[in-house]
């Protein structure tokens, strides 16, 4: 007798899809739908401190088969910080990809800030990621996104999965920035090649684009300075109108990782704020 096919399981379908728009003078929830396993909470911000709004997945980790989505639109003006409560999680997969979208746009003076806590990839894993982006010219944008390859402290390796992570930036409807990143197989031995990660075990992307962003790009290589296990920096300038800033950062393990982004994303928006205290890193990240 043949073996009997693997049984249908039940899996997690998320949609959260948010809008910020200006209001008296300040920046507050336009619109919001949530279903599924995707949530949202908007902690109540300090006096003057800029609006938030943090991700939660109460599945509480990715397989496959699993669906996450989330939309977010920035109007006019407004500014607003998007996170996560913590780290998402992508388990071993029977087959298929745990499959995650994020939209985002920004209209005329908006600045939006996408700062989702890391991705944990565990051996078996499949990860399929889009992010799409689209900017008006005058909006700006701080993005980041990072992945953390098995749990170091508990001796965990990627012996095998996937990694498909894809953005695509647009400024004014025109592509201005363009990044895809396949990881597929023993992930922990190519994770080794000197052109790969050269044995680092933790990465991030962080993309500033809008105007003035050739003005980021010595603080981002300040704040990437060597130490604390962290390494690898390289920042890139895309179009003349509305600089895109690219700052890759290596480290060992998700700590050492983690360290190095509380540097880099509290200097990118100590200078976005230009002084004002009313833009800070978000508390969960601080947790």
């Amino acid at each position: 007798m043949g073996s009997r096919p693997a049984p249908a399981l039940e899996r997690s379908r998320g949609e959260v899809r948010l809008a910020f728009a200006r209001r008296a003078g300040a920046t507050a929830l336009a619109d919001l739908y949530q279903s599924g396993c995707a949530k949202a909470r908007l902690p109540k911000p300090e006096p003057g401190a800029a609006c938030e709004a943090v991700l939660v997945n109460t599945a509480g980790g990715l397989t496959d088969g699993d669906r996450l989505s989330t939309d977010v639109t920035w109007s006019a003006a407004s500014t607003a910080m998007v996170s996560s409560q913590a780290a998402e999680r992508i388990y071993r997969c029977r087959a298929g990809a745990a499959r995650v979208s994020a939209t985002l746009r920004a209209a005329d003076d908006a600045l939006a800030i996408w700062l989702p806590q890391e991705t944990i990839l565990f051996d078996g894993g499949r990860l399929l990621r889009r992010t799409e982006v689209d900017l008006s010219s005058r909006a700006r944008m701080l993005a980041c996104e990072s992945l953390v390859f098995g749990r170091h402290a508990m001796g965990e390796s990627v012996r095998a999965g996937t990694v498909f992570d894809a953005w695509r930036v647009r400024c004014g409807g025109r592509l201005v920035f363009a990044d895809t990143l396949r990881l597929d197989g023993d992930i922990a031995e190519n994770l080794q090649r000197p052109a790969v990660a050269a044995g680092a075990g933790a990465l991030a992307s962080v993309i500033y684009a809008g105007q003035r962003g050739d003005k980021l790009v010595e603080a981002l290589r300040r704040a990437c300075g060597a130490g604390d296990g962290a390494r690898g920096s390289s920042c890139v300038s895309c179009s003349d109108l509305n600089p895109v800033v690219l700052v890759r950062i290596l480290a060992a393990d998700g700590q050492a990782l983690r360290r190095r982004l509380v540097a880099v994303l509290s200097g990118a928006i100590e200078w976005i704020a230009e002084g004002s205290p009313r833009l800070r890193l978000p508390r969960v990240w601080l947790c």
